[in-house]
């Protein structure tokens, strides 16, 4: 088993890909930050770690700083795998503020991590990852889908600041005006429409060789209960769908079952958990 820095996104993701494409919905993250970096062509500071087992890679983290490091869902892992890059991480002195990932593996980095630095962890959230490949029926509301562009750069990131301190993302609303500017840019972000008022939000996120992941799912205080998130998401998949993709992909805090109930309704399942913590100083 040999441990493998790589410094070049692309030769890292040529490696790792048919690793991750296995379960390609569930490691919509990994993959789809390893197209960004490919994109950015070595701008975005990130640390690729693969582990290579007679010319195949067997197993795979990475971080872009600041966030956290990420642990995939893979068919099989070996403990040995996250034990030795538990000793890898400690021994190269790397920054470890956290880790997310499939929850078995994430548990078992959790007690090796805490046995070589004594440092607790902290859970932050626990995540559903769900698939959608077909469109389930849902009844139509009045309303419509539209790209947001710069006249809702406010409205947007007023809604990204509101989005992130409901879900503990700090940083989204932290950088809310940056983050709306370029998703508008991008054209990435959707409103739902209704009656001439914007009541709802939907972010086309990262995409995968054959999946796009929606996230920014959002609706203020005074709109919400009334459908709107549901026809956001429903017209929004739909779209991607259309586009060529073969499937779409979301992640839900388990913690709050109705956003799980609304995405059920409209056809997505669940494919598997990520679970977020940090580690305490």
């Amino acid at each position: 088993m040999t441990i493998i820095y790589e410094h070049d996104p692309i030769k890292f993701h040529e490696q790792v890909e048919p690793l991750l494409l296995d379960k390609e919905a569930e490691n919509n993250l990994p993959l789809g930050v390893l197209e960004r970096l490919k994109n950015t062509q070595g701008k975005e500071a990130c640390h690729l770690i693969r582990f290579q087992d007679n010319g195949k890679t067997t197993f795979m983290s990475m971080r872009t700083p600041p966030h956290l490091w990420i642990i995939p869902s893979l068919s099989h892992w070996e403990p040995a795998q996250i034990r030795a890059f538990v000793q890898y991480l400690v021994k190269e002195e790397h920054d470890v503020p956290g880790v997310l990932g499939e929850r078995k593996a994430v548990k078992f980095f959790l007690e090796e991590w805490m046995d070589h630095t004594g440092q607790e962890a902290e859970l932050q959230m626990e995540q559903g990852i769900f698939r959608l490949q077909q469109l389930k029926t849902i009844q139509k509301q009045k309303g419509h889908l539209i790209e947001a562009d710069a006249s809702h750069q406010s409205l947007v990131e007023d809604w990204l600041r509101q989005y992130g301190r409901e879900t503990g993302e700090g940083h989204v609303a932290g950088r809310a005006e940056e983050l709306a500017e370029n998703l508008i840019a991008d054209r990435r972000l959707h409103l739902w429409i209704v009656e001439g008022t914007a009541v709802s939000m939907a972010s086309r996120a990262r995409t995968t060789k054959n999946g796009a992941t929606i996230n920014a799912v959002y609706t203020p205080d005074q709109y919400k209960r009334k459908g709107y998130a549901s026809q956001a998401v429903w017209h929004l998949t739909d779209k991607l769908l259309k586009s060529g993709y073969s499937f779409c992909s979301l992640y839900t805090d388990l913690a709050n079952p109705t956003s799980n109930s609304i995405y059920k309704k409209i056809g997505y399942e669940r494919m598997g958990d990520s679970i977020v913590y940090h580690f305490t100083k």
